[in-house]
């Protein structure tokens, strides 16, 4: 059995960072990463914002092999962690290898066990899949890795109509983005509005008037996937029928915990943790999309860089807490740039409408030195705790500063 000092389960942003926190205490303590993708961590968020034939995973990895050797990271790719014992500290891994597949070992898999010093569970999270019949067809796919835009493409050459099922920020983006090679779009949304989690009403009726590219239908419900041994159509319980070869499910994800709630550590909608990554278990650690903390668990790409920062200094012997993170949602489409941060609906909040830009041309621009803005900006007793501009955004980064408390903020 191998021993090695810090073990990190997972290989995304939060994997990195707790890598790197480490590395700030002890530049010696021998670190293993295991990550279930093929590939080395690469930036996620950039699977939606990167055009679709132009997405090369290559020039989306956060570092190339050369820093890995020079931080001393052994990374262990196309492996998964089937259990984990806390008592014992050790963690059994699974390298599967399908290609080398045989009928003695018919799912190309073997097995090793590692024991550790310190374990930071960074294990990510998994797309939601709402029960909706027909959801298991082939042409149905979510968007959460490098696998799921190399079936998109594939999809993409011959067909011609698609449904994405979910109108948050990566559902928009993708619409917008296949909307470019000629694919018709539709956009369903369950909810009565777009986004509640980060816009009024007001400011979702806005943002879903300004979308032209492919129609939005809101407060829908889904029926049915339906086909011929495939995807070729969305039916709504109200009858609607809307033809598609594609089904994409942007319906949110959900924090990968089964090995950390088999090993017996405390979850919530993550695996729980307090102010310093610490776990209910000793010399366990967590981060990023799978953990909770302070009964959240926003599935951010800020939020996860922060906490595996702290998590990896804590592990490593340091002292730290997680700082402030900023849960800004900021969306770039061709027709509509958005931001939103902080506190923008609730009963006790006052807000203000501050409209600029000239009205020729009468639209709103991504280039920040071109068309309107439409800010709200939302006050409790006097100080701004939340704010949302479509538009312009040239003002954002103001009001990031004056909401996340690093400038004043009262009104």
């Amino acid at each position: 059995m191998k021993k090695v000092d810090y073990l990190i389960i997972g290989a995304g942003i939060a994997a990195v960072s707790a890598a790197k926190g480490i590395r700030e205490i002890d530049r010696q303590g021998t670190i293993l990463m295991i990550g279930e993708e093929s590939l080395p961590p690469y930036k996620k968020p950039m699977l939606t914002k990167t055009p679709l034939y132009g997405w090369d995973p290559e020039r989306m990895v956060m570092h190339d092999a050369a820093w890995f050797a020079e931080k001393s990271i052994d990374l262990k790719t196309a492996a998964c962690v089937t259990s984990i014992d806390p008592a014992a500290h050790t963690v059994k891994v699974c390298k599967v290898q399908a290609e080398e597949a045989s009928e003695a070992d018919p799912a190309g898999q073997t097995t090793e066990e590692f024991a550790y010093g310190k374990l930071i569970y960074a294990a990510g999270g998994s797309a939601f899949v709402p029960p909706i019949p027909g959801a298991d067809l082939p042409g149905v796919l979510s968007i959460r890795n490098d696998k799921d835009i190399a079936a998109l493409r594939r999809l993409a050459v011959t067909e011609k109509q698609a449904v994405i099922i979910g109108g948050g920020v990566i559902g928009l983006e993708a619409g917008f983005e296949m909307s470019r090679y000629g694919i018709s779009c539709t956009v369903l949304e369950a909810l009565p509005r777009l986004m509640p989690r980060f816009l009024d009403e007001e400011c979702a009726g806005l943002l879903q008037s300004l979308i032209t590219e492919f129609p939005v239908y809101t407060g829908v419900q889904i029926e049915e996937i339906g086909g011929e041994g495939r995807a070729e159509y969305v039916r709504l319980k109200d009858g609607r029928v809307f033809p598609c070869g594609i089904v994409i499910m942007s319906t949110g994800a959900r924090a990968n915990t089964v090995a950390a709630q088999q090993a017996g550590i405390a979850c919530g909608r993550g695996v729980i943790i307090n102010e310093k990554c610490e776990t209910s278990a000793p010399d366990i650690y967590a981060c990023g999309d799978c953990a909770e903390q302070n009964g959240m668990n926003p599935l951010l790409w800020s939020q996860a860089e922060v906490q595996g920062r702290a998590a990896g200094i804590n592990a490593a012997g340091g002292d730290t807490v997680t700082e402030t993170i900023d849960t800004s949602m900021v969306l770039h489409c061709p027709e509509i740039a958005l931001f939103s941060l902080g506190e923008t609906t609730g009963e006790d909040l006052t807000a203000e409408i501050i409209r600029s830009g000239s009205d020729k041309p009468a639209l709103y621009a991504v280039n920040q030195k071109y068309g309107r803005a439409f800010e709200k900006r939302y006050y409790r007793d006097g100080h701004m705790v939340g704010a949302v501009i479509i538009g312009n955004l040239s003002n954002m980064y103001a009001l990031r500063e004056q909401i996340l408390g690093t400038a004043g903020n009262s009104k």
